[in-house]
């Protein structure tokens, strides 16, 4: 919190967009300046030429920036489900008709980590799979990299990067070949198989061994395991959300799970609860759902970027999209942004096209903690408060309620919360939003029956909701029906393929390496980082202070690559560079960049960062169509050493 990068106090800009010329204003000040503006250019350009864009998921702040973004009107709101969650939570709905929870307990034979690593981003799930595993769990990795968890697995698959959904429907063709299916499940539960076992003929061992990589042996191991040996769970981790086939390749694998009936029973896939009473009706009252645009289908249709082929709870833009409108004014022109706690100018495709536009906007505001590539391209820069910093509230999956105390009064930075509220005002709709922030969290108690003093003095209260916790009891779903329009799970989806998409999931190449460039590219995250955040703060960096490249052993020994050499990954959209270490236990050919990295200490400019792995990520090229999910993984590329910058003193 003492850092000394720490933005302090709200910053102007005073020279040029990028440039990161800054001086202090007031909070006062600050507001002032920001409702004119953006209350100017909404009543100039309308409501939808405002575009807000929400990061880092801090705990209900959601629901207010909601409220914001409904109040304003505007259909233009961006988070990170296109890059994010919606690929495999949309899949799981569109199969199963909810969301999937991957519920491991006594009964669990196999547990599959399918591009997710939670020694690496979920350590309270590494830890549930170790329990399970001291109980006879069989583990198994699908991962082009030999993580910590593929050294202690039963099985780790190292499957080229981009090729999971032919993997999946391999596993299936096996499956249905050799008589594994759940017949019984099938034929009670789902809808679709006749075409499933037609479609599946064409992905034999054969192809699917010389396309992802993995022997033939190890798909039939797979595939009995899945099939004979369960109950067990798929944990679909993000890299499954980075490809243009993100959504199809989970449906993939949920059809996977399906037709092996490892759905809702002891052990398996199960429906993640949704949200208790209490928290629908303080979702209702603060978000304010009400109004929202999309509740209208015709304003629907306005978001920049907007497609029928989208899926029916996809409401966002692609970065590609946001960018045309933002440069060239189509469909219609996008002038004031919003961003709060995200670092869009690092993490999204085109990442040098979407550089550019954000400085054609005609007024950009950020909040965040540091001076990010992001905020560098901000008109004005709000430093928000850390968790210790300011009051609030915390309401856990059992609806238990918990208070977090301000414990540093003497914090001149805000709350989110705080920020999103005065911002409103600024504006002009006060009368939308709170006078003070316990008008807020009483509001916000509100539906559990609590006030703001009554927490603050209790500090720890269950409402436990019993009707929730039923939601996830397994074997519900086989006595009751599962929650589609018929209550079967949709192996075939009709609702696919009259949105014209592929209502079974087809596997098409994504790109063919060429002489040009013949290694693949895909990328991992740190156990030390979140994203971008975090390569300021000394006690992070000191455990990776570098960027690595992780090089298999036979890229390393064509282009005599060795241990700690800098290294140049290039592709037909852009470059990176990282520093390499040759990792032998690897997909061939491969080449994994460190995620989200730039050098906040050298790189005062957010127009060139040489480790950010997004340099290489193609815009239009390879998008999906059911979202508009953007490739980092799987990309045709060359790698070879960077030549020695020759000092000024060796000249």
């Amino acid at each position: 919190m003492r850092h000394r990068e720490r933005i302090q106090t709200p910053l102007k800009r005073t020279g040029e967009k990028g440039e990161n010329q800054w001086k202090p204003i007031s909070w006062e000040a600050a507001f002032e300046e920001i409702g004119e503006r953006f209350r100017r250019s909404i009543d100039k350009y309308g409501a939808d030429s405002f575009l807000g864009i929400r990061g880092y998921n801090k705990p209900y702040f959601n629901p207010i920036f909601e409220r914001f973004i409904n109040v304003i009107g505007t259909v233009n709101s961006m988070g990170a489900a296109n890059m994010c969650h919606m690929a495999g939570m949309g899949a799981s709905r569109e199969t199963f008709g909810f969301a999937s929870n991957q519920a491991i307990t006594d009964a669990t034979r196999f547990i599959i980590l399918w591009g997710s690593n939670p020694y690496s981003t979920d350590k309270r799930t590494a830890h549930k799979i170790k329990l399970a595993m001291k109980k006879g769990a069989r583990l198994i990795v699908i991962d082009p990299c030999c993580t910590r968890h593929a050294k202690e697995a039963y099985m780790w698959l190292p499957i080229q990067a981009g090729t999971d959904m032919l993997l999946a429907l391999g596993l299936i063709h096996i499956i249905v070949e050799e008589g594994w299916e759940d017949r019984e499940f099938i034929t009670s539960y789902t809808e679709g198989y006749e075409q499933l076992q037609n479609h599946v003929r064409q992905y034999t061992p054969e192809y699917v061994a010389k396309n992802t990589g993995i022997p033939e042996k190890m798909l039939y191991d797979l595939s009995r395991i899945i099939a004979l040996e369960g109950p067990g769970v798929i944990f679909q981790g993000n890299a499954l959300d980075h490809n243009y086939d993100g959504f199809q390749k989970c449906r993939a694998i949920n059809i996977l799970l399906a037709v092996t009936g490892n759905i809702d029973k002891d052990g398996a896939m199960t429906a993640r609860p949704g949200m208790s009473e209490r928290k629908a009706k303080q979702y209702r009252q603060i978000a304010m759902p009400d109004i929202c645009p999309f509740n209208d289908q015709k304003r629907r249709e306005a978001i920049v970027g907007y497609s029928s082929h989208y899926l029916d709870q996809f409401n966002e833009s692609g970065g590609s999209d946001l960018a045309r409108a933002i440069c060239e004014g189509e469909p219609y022109p996008i002038r004031t942004a919003y961003i709060l706690g995200g670092n869009p100018a690092m993490i999204w495709e085109n990442r040098e096209v979407l550089v550019k536009a954000f400085c054609e906007l005609d007024f950009l505001v950020v909040t965040d903690f540091f001076m990010t590539p992001t905020a560098m391209l901000a008109d004005i820069v709000l430093p928000a408060a850390m968790y210790p910093e300011y009051e609030s509230v915390y309401i856990d999956g059992s609806d238990t309620v918990f208070y977090s105390p301000n414990i540093c009064p003497e914090s001149n930075q805000k709350s989110d919360y705080e920020i999103i509220n005065e911002l409103a005002k600024s504006m002009g709709y006060g009368k939308y939003f709170w006078n003070t922030m316990d008008d807020y969290w009483n509001d916000y108690l509100n539906p559990f029956d609590l006030s703001m003093e009554e927490v603050r003095r209790r500090k720890i209260i269950s409402c436990q909701d019993d009707a929730r916790a039923r939601q996830s009891e397994t074997g519900r779903l086989r006595k009751e029906g599962f929650p589609t329009d018929n209550g079967k799970i949709h192996i075939y989806s009709r609702r696919m393929e009259e949105k014209g998409n592929d209502p079974l999931p087809v596997y098409r190449e994504m790109v063919r390496t060429t002489r040009e460039y013949p290694y693949i590219s895909t990328n991992y995250k740190s156990e030390f980082f979140y994203h971008t955040a975090g390569r300021m703060v000394d006690g992070q960096r000191k455990h990776e202070p570098e960027a690595v490249a992780l090089v298999s052993g036979d890229i390393a020994e064509e282009q005599k690559i060795q241990n700690g050499d800098m290294i140049v990954v290039e592709t037909s959209w852009g470059k990176v560079e990282q520093e390499a270490r040759v990792v032998e236990e690897m997909a061939k050919l491969t080449v994994a960049l460190a995620h989200g990295w730039w050098y906040p200490e050298k790189e005062k400019s957010p127009f060139r960062l040489r480790a950010c792995s997004n340099n290489i990520v193609p815009d239009n090229a390879l998008r999906g169509q059911e979202l508009p999910s953007f490739t980092t993984r799987g990309i045709p590329c060359r790698v070879y050493k960077k030549c020695r910058e020759v000092s000024s003193h060796e000249i």
